[in-house]
């Protein structure tokens, strides 16, 4: 867990504003079909490439598919486990860390059902 330091406000007006500390994940997470992906791998458990395809929407391509995957797997949040023997047999399932994403993605989607956050017309927040 990153250490959250108490910055007086002499300091906080010389400094340029600073990045929020989740910044960098949510752009990464709300990329097209992340959340969709990690969904339905913390739903379904490990599946294989055609089965992952079946639990997301129609307009899901193979090749964004891949890439996601792909991206998934280099930050830590998805396995890839090639089973093969002669047929060519990978599966992909989430890591404790996917599975930490998948636990706060499902918490957001409850405060929103809740009410407790209400987004404006352009689907974000109020300021």
């Amino acid at each position: 867990m990153p250490v959250v330091e108490d910055i007086s406000a002499e300091t906080a007006d010389a400094a340029p504003a600073a990045e929020c500390a989740a910044d960098g994940f949510l752009k990464f997470i709300s990329q097209e079909w992340m959340s969709h992906i990690v969904l339905a791998l913390a739903r379904h458990g490990s599946l294989r490439f055609g089965g992952l395809r079946r639990h997301l929407p129609p307009g899901v391509s193979a090749r964004v598919l891949s890439a996601r995957l792909k991206a998934l797997q280099a930050a830590g949040y998805v396995d890839r486990h090639d089973l093969s023997g002669r047929v060519l047999h990978v599966e992909y399932s989430l890591t404790a860390a996917g599975h930490a994403v998948d636990a706060a993605l499902a918490r957001s989607e409850q405060l929103l059902a809740g009410g407790r956050v209400s987004l404006g017309p352009s689907g974000r927040a109020p300021s």
